[in-house]
């Protein structure tokens, strides 16, 4: 006679094919969920050596949209069998690496919108009594469905020392907001994003709980306020440019060979003018490329106006070197 584990997942939950993944800790296969209505796919999830029963009955019970609804939690054999919902989409990790191969990162509007959905989700746990807390948060663990939706994903039990519940976790969301934003995990609590999330990252980190936010809803204000900042009024200042990627001194630069072309171009040295407008052409694109690749990785955008004005000032400057050299410098020589 077949045991309830043998007719669990062979005749309530069938796998479908090889196991998705495997490590020491679960097992996950696809299922048949014959003993759902509708005989839906399913993930079934072997968690073991680790009875997780009541955890994942209690998740089961409050079935919140921030997680995968969860149709059936079983212990059998010192190992936790869990069956949920199956899930089309890709990881927050699985979308990371795809963006670190493209060379970029998420938009502030893309983090953001994760971040907003990860807040609540957190909100919602430890709100209830006793709070759930997902101590295993982390971009693989946290899931984007097709149509866009979040969910958190393989809770496991934990203990927190000498930490709160809530500060455990701001810990965690600032993390993972700055390596949506950066690409890059944060290094020692440090903040290299440079935008208008960069002092919610960075309070959200801070190592001094007194310093955090003391509640999710006070995270959750200041995220929604800082959406309404426009991004035109971020200071390149803010940004953290460095001096040698300013128009300023490049522009300087750039002048001296503005003149030294417009010097050989009147003076009908054909060879020499193209030398230097080789020179002058190559150095405006590798510079208008690296301000704009710097300025991409640390989220500042700017506005039309704010882009075009310095460049129409350097064309006027430039026209006006021009003239300069045409009508006095090349008289004089």
């Amino acid at each position: 006679m077949a045991s309830e584990k043998e007719l669990f997942v062979t005749k309530q939950y069938v796998p479908v094919g090889q196991p998705i993944s495997s490590n020491e800790h679960c097992i996950v296969y696809k299922v048949r969920c014959m003993a759902e209505k509708g005989t839906p796919d399913g993930i079934l999830k072997m968690y073991r050596r680790q009875n997780i029963k009541a955890l994942y009955s209690r998740l089961q019970q409050l079935d919140y949209s921030e997680w995968p609804h969860i149709y059936n939690v079983k212990y059998f054999d010192e190992s936790t069998l869990v069956v949920e919902e199956f899930l089309e989409g890709q990881t927050l990790a699985e979308r990371m690496e795809q963006n670190r191969i493209r060379g970029v990162a998420f938009t502030e509007d893309e983090a953001c919108r994760i971040m907003e959905k990860l807040c609540e989700a957190i909100d919602i746990l430890l709100q209830v009594q006793p709070p759930i807390i997902h101590y295993n948060l982390k971009p693989s663990n946290i899931f984007i469905t097709k149509s866009g939706a979040v969910r958190l994903l393989d809770f496991v039990p934990g203990t927190l020392k000498r930490q709160r519940p809530l500060h455990h976790m701001l810990d965690l969301l600032g993390r993972i907001f700055h390596e949506m934003l950066t690409g890059k995990p944060p290094k020692n609590r440090k903040c290299t994003y440079r935008g208008r999330f960069e002092t919610i990252i960075s309070r959200c980190m801070e190592k001094n709980p007194e310093k955090q936010y003391n509640s999710m809803q006070e995270l959750q204000e200041d995220v929604e306020h800082a959406k309404t900042i426009s991004q035109a009024n971020v200071s390149l200042e803010a940004a953290g440019i460095p001096y040698s990627l300013t128009i300023p001194f490049q522009g300087t630069i750039m002048a001296f060979e503005w003149i030294l072309l417009s010097f050989f171009s009147a003076k009908n040295n054909l060879s020499t003018a193209c030398l230097f407008a080789v020179i002058f052409f190559i150095h405006c694109v590798c510079f208008a490329a690296r301000r704009h690749a710097f300025l991409k990785e640390h989220g500042v955008s700017l506005s039309t106006a704010r882009k075009a004005v310095p460049v129409l000032i350097l064309a006027g400057v430039y026209i006006v070197l021009s003239l300069a050299v045409s009508f006095l410098i090349v008289p004089l020589t």
